[in-house]
């Protein structure tokens, strides 16, 4: 007796399927700002699914608190939007960060997740 060959779909982490969103681009100017200078954070982030996104929230962190948040609405399939915020340096280290999606209310699978968050930036003012 011979077996049947069955093929199954498989879902993998290879294709944009369940990815919503993404963080494209993540910018912090100037690199070495001066003590009283200002320093702006910018952040754009891409509907990468193939439907119109109702809500997407996004935040923007300085040393685990968060600078600026909110959400943008009705973005279509493909476009996508920036987002920024202006602080005044001050001396010390600081680590920027943004985040697309921060508590995954579009319910991405945690393997599609990473790419919601940039490379954060280390700033050093003296």
């Amino acid at each position: 007796m011979k077996k049947k060959l069955s093929l199954k779909k498989v879902k993998t982490t290879h294709t944009k399927k369940d990815d919503k969103v993404s963080v494209i681009r993540f910018s912090v100017s100037p690199p070495k700002p001066a003590a009283g200078s200002k320093v702006t954070v910018k952040m754009t982030i891409k509907n990468v699914s193939d439907k119109l996104l109702k809500h997407i929230p996004w935040q923007i962190v300085k040393n685990k608190k968060i600078l600026c948040h909110g959400v943008r609405n009705d973005v279509p399939a493909g476009n996508s939007f920036q987002v920024s915020v202006t602080w005044t340096a001050i001396k010390g280290n600081h680590f920027f960060y943004g985040d697309a999606d921060p508590k995954n209310v579009l319910r991405e699978p945690k393997i599609k997740q990473f790419n919601n968050l940039p490379q954060g930036s280390d700033i050093i003012i003296k």
